[in-house]
């Protein structure tokens, strides 16, 4: 998958987690879908939802934030962390969880901040499984794990990202009270 449809997928997956936290009173976000535009909460959230979901492919060179951050892209080589291997899998999640959290704890970054570069993280593993690639969810295990076949930069890639982001912004606008589509049942939503 592109960026582009990575960052897309990322929001997407971080407006329906924010949704079902909500509805299972787990924890009241909510105010990061239907909050003020200009919140600095809602806006930090969503660039760490982009961000992480970018992080992963830092193992790849010629990614978007592999050429942004060579550095750590090299030391990635240089210990010989191949692309959609350890940061694509499981382990990756946990390593990344632990330094985020981390980063939290020694204030480096906030809550919501937190939660929002893991959200961002695993929408990114989700999506790479859609690929026919796959990833190695069970790493070092070097099995595959794909659900669909949509192929990077391919027509079908474009599709997806298309109807996720109308699905989004029907969504949002929807929780938001600008479009109504009471014609479907979003009452448990």
């Amino acid at each position: 998958m592109t960026y582009r449809t990575h960052t897309i997928f990322g929001v997407a997956l971080a407006v329906i987690t924010v949704r079902f936290l909500f509805i299972l009173n787990i924890r009241d976000l909510n105010y990061l879908i239907t909050g003020n535009l200009f919140n600095p909460d809602l806006i930090k959230f969503y660039l760490a939802v982009m961000l992480g979901s970018l992080l992963p492919d830092i193992d790849h060179a010629n990614s978007k934030i592999g050429r942004k951050l060579p550095l750590i892209n090299g030391l990635l080589r240089l210990f010989g962390i191949k692309h959609r291997g350890l940061t694509h899998s499981l382990i990756g999640v946990v390593l990344i969880v632990l330094l985020f959290h981390q980063l939290h704890i020694t204030g480096w970054i906030g809550e919501v901040v937190l939660i929002a570069l893991i959200i961002g993280y695993i929408s990114h593993l989700i999506a790479d499984m859609l690929n026919p690639h796959g990833i190695p969810l069970f790493f070092p295990n070097k099995l595959k794990f794909n659900l669909l076949k949509i192929t990077t930069s391919s027509w079908g890639e474009s599709v997806f990202s298309v109807v996720v982001l109308f699905l989004l912004s029907a969504f949002v606008l929807h929780l938001r009270g600008i479009v109504n589509l009471d014609f479907v049942n979003f009452t448990q939503f």
